[in-house]
């Protein structure tokens, strides 16, 4: 789990006196509970999630006083090996306006001047597209993750890496606890939205998932640095290399998705014009929806279409 997402709760922290005692959550998805589909933000905000089922393994929510609220999940998807092949965070924070002269500012500092991370240009990421505006910002990252420097700091000499520690503590807890093996590299987009002229909150969403579940892609090196989709790297692996293309397809849509979801202003959108529509199976003219949704799992296990693609090709042909 990110950084950013804890942060959410400790800005909240800094400007309450003290912390109520009881929790107000929006959502009622508790530790354990599944989820497939979709997760319904409020009556008319549902992000979609990736194919397949999804088991929440962390929650927190805090009424910090003030009228201010922090909230948010780590939902994850299993393979048969108890390896999370997919995860999806959500975290918001609302009631901000009361306090908007300092955490606007405080905000910006975390997201754009951190000591790593954030909406700053780094040599790992694979891309970075951002809107600041005063305390309004749009930020799109996408990089390939190191699960075992990000979680653990081994090879990890970020000077922030304590504090990142403090936050994925509670997700060390349930690997150690569920005895889950992590993968060694995840595909990463992180995506974060506020404006307090559009609407009362702060919200971040983070999509991960392994090359093998993306798209049947064992990995050659397990670390940030040597890895073939480190940008560094990446053009002597030709496949890596289109692997992470369609994974930037992927998640630009998905911006696409959040953005318009949340009707943000038309100048704060970013500029993903580079990347092409993403191209989804073909309409079958059967009507025999069995052997449809047959042919679109081989595609999807031949490597031939994404799991973005597959989902979403899903989803016409049961329509």
């Amino acid at each position: 789990m990110k950084k950013i997402i804890g942060v959410v709760v400790l800005l909240a922290f800094i400007c309450s006196e003290s912390f109520a005692s009881s929790w107000k959550t929006g959502w009622r998805l508790k530790k354990g509970d599944t989820i497939s589909g979709e997760f319904k933000v409020f009556s008319k905000y549902s992000i979609p999630l990736p194919e397949g089922e999804f088991t929440v393994v962390y929650k927190f929510g805090e009424d910090v006083g003030w009228g201010i609220a922090t909230e948010g999940l780590t939902l994850v998807q299993m393979d048969e090996n108890n390896i999370p092949i997919k995860a999806f965070d959500i975290a918001r924070a609302y009631g901000l306006t009361k306090f908007s002269g300092y955490l606007e500012g405080a905000i910006n500092h975390e997201l754009f001047e951190p000591k790593s991370h954030g909406c700053k240009k780094r040599i790992q990421y694979s891309y970075l597209n951002f809107f600041k505006k005063g305390g309004s910002h749009n930020c799109l990252v996408i990089e390939h993750w190191d699960i075992q420097r990000e979680v653990y700091g081994v090879g990890n000499t970020d000077p922030d890496f304590h504090d990142d520690k403090i936050f994925s503590s509670q997700f060390r807890r349930w690997v150690k606890e569920e005895n889950v093996k992590l993968a060694d590299i995840y595909l990463n987009s992180s995506h974060t939205y506020m404006s307090l002229l559009v609407r009362d909150q702060w919200i971040v969403v983070t999509h991960a998932e392994t090359p093998e579940s993306f798209a049947n892609y064992k990995i050659k090196f397990n670390t940030r640095d040597t890895s073939e989709f480190h940008p560094s790297n990446i053009n002597k692996y030709p496949k890596a290399k289109k692997i992470m293309e369609d994974w930037k397809k992927v998640s630009a849509q998905r911006h696409r998705d959040f953005e318009n979801v949340q009707k943000i202003k038309k100048h704060h959108a970013l500029d993903l014009s580079e990347f092409a529509s993403i191209s989804h199976a073909p309409k079958k003219k059967s009507s025999d929806i069995s052997e449809q949704l047959k042919k679109l799992h081989d595609l999807y296990k031949e490597g031939v279409i994404t799991g973005y693609e597959y989902e979403r090709a899903k989803k016409k042909i049961l329509e």
